[in-house]
């Protein structure tokens, strides 16, 4: 994998889309779907990794994708870009440089918040404040559930990460 290229490709991207926060957070959710659909729809990786599909098929069928996330037209050269460089597999990749450029260009940062069990919103807004104090920044929180943590939670961050599950204080034991 390129990671030049990688990188090329999200400033890129970044660089020809409105500046807008809706925008730039829909584009990024739009990348994650087809990396998601690359990686786990064997009929839509070989559809795209296919010498014998031409690329304006690909690109058709990836744009008529795209247009179910309301994005701006500029979205389509990317796309039109990626499917001429045969850059699908590095997708993931491209997303993960795109969404680090658009939190420093936001001044935003996305967290993830792993809990055993659905949390009451007293507790998580708890969780969320004390996060961005520690860090001293505004957070975007996603929330999800992972039963295996047995109790607690897990913050994640692009650089940072607290562990306070019953799981690692189990592991800890051992």
């Amino acid at each position: 994998m390129n990671k030049e290229l990688s990188k090329k490709l999200a400033k890129s991207l970044l660089s020809k889309l409105p500046k807008e926060r809706s925008v730039l957070i829909q584009v990024s959710e739009f990348l994650g779907f087809v990396y998601n659909l690359y990686r786990k729809e064997r009929l839509f990786r070989n559809f795209i990794l296919n010498p014998q599909v031409p690329n304006e098929k690909k690109v058709e069928y990836l744009v008529s994708l795209s247009s179910k996330f309301s994005l701006p037209s500029e979205v389509r050269e990317f796309i039109n870009y990626l499917v001429e460089l045969n850059a699908m597999p590095m997708l993931g990749e491209v997303k993960r440089l795109y969404d680090h450029e658009v939190e420093k260009f936001l001044r935003l940062s996305k967290a993830f918040i792993l809990v055993a069990r659905k949390l009451d919103e007293n507790t998580l807004e708890s969780i969320k404040s004390k996060v961005q104090q520690i860090l001293n920044r505004e957070l975007e929180f996603e929330v999800q559930e992972d039963p295996s943590l047995i109790g607690g939670f897990v913050v994640k961050t692009s650089g940072f990460v607290l562990d306070a599950s019953v799981k690692r204080a189990l592991e800890k034991l051992t």
